[in-house]
């Protein structure tokens, strides 16, 4: 199996094995860091094990759909584009062949300023948010599995952070750019690509491949990733369950 296959579970037990909760075929994030979890195979005593672990839902990605046994909720599932950045050459070739407005601030990065984040902008960071996936709340310890980067635009009281992502699942030769989230009203600047873009750079810094996740149905974003090289690998089943 490809480790792009199941990646949570290669996280949790390789790079971030550290924070995984484990027991026997299931493993998970602590929900306050991640919703994440994974099994080793999609088996009933897997299941079970995860039974085990904190009573809050986990959220799997998986190649199919899950079979679920009895006494499973499941709470939300969407569909997901598995996308892997090709190369630096695929990244540069796709950004000087497209004209839009995104990537033309991405090649002007000293028209906005890209700041690591840190545990005291969590409020605002959950603004942003909580803004861009109603209903949904950030997991405050999320920060610590890579750290957030975010841009800043001035304001009545202050900056105030208005785009933000975050390097989120890591293991050998692959890390994850995850939670790209533009505060409404402020898109069209160039502020996910240019964020994005900023953090492949810094995988690719560490020879290692930038993946990210992206729903089937969320085009401009897609349209946003192809320009930066990233190319579909697979589609992804994100699952939430929870155990009745």
């Amino acid at each position: 199996m490809h480790p792009l296959d199941n990646p949570s579970w290669k996280a949790l037990t390789t790079h971030q094995s550290q924070f995984a909760l484990a027991t026997g075929m299931a493993r998970r994030f602590p929900p306050e860091m991640c919703i994440h979890g994974a099994l080793a195979l999609p088996m009933p005593p897997a299941f079970q094990d995860m039974a085990k672990l904190s009573p809050e839902p986990v959220g799997l990605l998986t190649r199919q759909k899950p079979m679920l046994p009895p006494g499973w909720t499941v709470t939300r599932a969407v569909e997901l584009l598995e996308m892997v950045q090709e190369g630096p050459e695929a990244a540069s070739s796709a950004a000087s062949s497209s004209p839009t407005e995104d990537l033309a601030q991405a090649a002007h990065p000293g028209d906005f300023q890209i700041d690591d984040l840190t545990a005291a902008d969590l409020p605002q960071m959950s603004a942003v948010y909580e803004s861009t996936r109603p209903g949904r709340k950030l997991s405050p310890k999320l920060y610590q599995l890579g750290g957030f980067v975010g841009i800043r635009e001035p304001g009545s009281e202050g900056s105030q952070l208005v785009a933000m992502a975050c390097l989120r699942l890591h293991f050998p030769g692959y890390r994850e750019i995850s939670t790209v989230a533009t505060m409404p009203g402020h898109e069209g600047r160039g502020y996910a690509t240019a964020l994005v873009a900023e953090l492949a750079r810094r995988i690719r810094a560490r020879n290692e491949q930038p993946f990210l996740t992206v729903r089937t149905d969320n085009q401009r974003a897609i349209g946003i990733y192809e320009r930066l090289g990233f190319r579909e690998r697979v589609k992804l089943f994100s699952t939430t369950i929870r155990k009745d």
